[in-house]
């Protein structure tokens, strides 16, 4: 070899090396950042839907390490009461304790958490990962911080085979009609009812209520209604879509039908302030938001989003959109966040909770 080609081939193996070197330099970007995080802690505590549980925490485990490559021990608690989650946060926050739980997950009571201070307030868009709808991710002021894995529609679940279909209910009033007297089941907590009258006006649903419950509708949670409804004592119960899959199970001929509008509740992961495995919460938010972590949702957890395709929310939403019923995301509109804890939504929750205990009788 001459000397020429000598310092040529020398210089070219030291340009590779260079740009070696130099990648290797580069700052990770944020989602590097986030998983080198991860693998340091280890482990993470979280609040997930009840459809989970800790069986089914090492699939979950496994599909975060074959994506990310981290190895994660998941404590998992099932989530019932979030209103509950939130005082328990502030109340570790005053007291300036580490927090229980490093990841939650909450609906409208994002806004809460956040005034409160008890929130990480994370920037999710630049860690998703390709093929995740960028939907999920709150965009609101009051809900920065919260990525959606999961969705429901509150509306009205009705036995197919007692009601035929040119006589299902499509408004809140029609549930009135004498002809369902005793057999209809109403939702007997106030926040249903309060985003309602933001969305249709105060006067106009207690006024549907009133008749309703003076009709003889039985009240109920939702885990109540559904029990009546698979023992057939009521025909129609205004619930939680995600209930569908339950009845559905047992065998009851179940269809859905929105009323007067989509009443969109959006599930959301959120990561606590001073959280003890911040990064790990991340990872395991960033996964069940993304298309894998939600055929897993849909799989173990029985639940389902409108923002990805086959599942029962997005039906839901198809069959809406062929109806022309518009939809209203509490979780994304001002008036009805505020309104939750203003003066006047107070009053009304007064209000409401009167209509229901008195059967109607205000």
């Amino acid at each position: 070899m001459t000397f020429k080609k000598l310092i040529s081939t020398t210089l070219g193996v030291a340009n590779v090396l260079g740009l070696v070197l130099s990648a290797g330099a580069a700052p990770a970007g944020p989602l590097s950042q986030v998983i080198e995080g991860a693998k340091k802690e280890g482990t993470v505590t979280a609040k997930l839907v009840p459809g989970f549980s800790q069986k089914t925490m090492p699939r979950l485990e496994k599909e975060i390490k074959d994506k990310y490559g981290v190895d994660l021990t998941i404590k998992f608690t099932g989530s019932t009461r979030f209103v509950n989650d939130v005082s328990e946060a502030i109340m570790e926050e005053k007291a300036g304790a580490i927090p229980s739980y490093d990841l939650l997950t909450l609906s409208n009571h994002i806004a809460a958490a956040n005034q409160a201070g008890v929130l990480e307030k994370v920037d999710w868009k630049p860690l998703l990962s390709e093929g995740t709808n960028p939907n999920v991710v709150h965009d609101h002021p009051l809900m920065r911080g919260g990525i959606v894995y999961d969705t429901a529609f509150f509306g009205l679940m009705y036995n197919s085979e007692k009601v035929k279909a040119n006589e299902v209910p499509k408004t809140l009033a029609d549930l009135a009609n004498p002809k369902w007297k005793g057999r209809v089941g109403v939702m007997n907590t106030t926040t249903n009812w309060l985003r309602w009258s933001v969305v249709l006006g105060k006067d106009k649903v207690l006024s549907a209520l009133q008749s309703i419950l003076k009709n003889g509708a039985i009240q109920g949670a939702y885990v109540d209604l559904l029990n009546r409804y698979l023992l057939g004592e009521i025909w129609f119960c205004t619930i939680s879509s995600e209930f569908i899959k339950n009845a559905r199970a047992k065998g009851m001929p179940t269809a859905w039908q929105t009323l007067d509008f989509a009443d969109v509740t959006e599930f959301a992961l959120v990561v606590r302030k001073g959280a003890r495995h911040p990064n790990a919460a991340k990872l395991v938010a960033l996964y069940l938001a993304s298309p894998e972590g939600v055929k897993l949702g849909i799989e173990e957890a029985k639940y389902g989003t409108l923002h990805y395709p086959g599942n029962h929310e997005h039906d839901i939403r198809a069959q809406n959109q062929k109806q022309g019923i518009p939809e209203v995301f509490s979780e994304r509109k001002t008036e009805i966040l505020e309104f939750y804890t203003s003066e006047e939504g107070r009053q009304l929750t007064k209000e409401i909770t009167l209509l229901l205990q008195t059967g109607g009788g205000r």
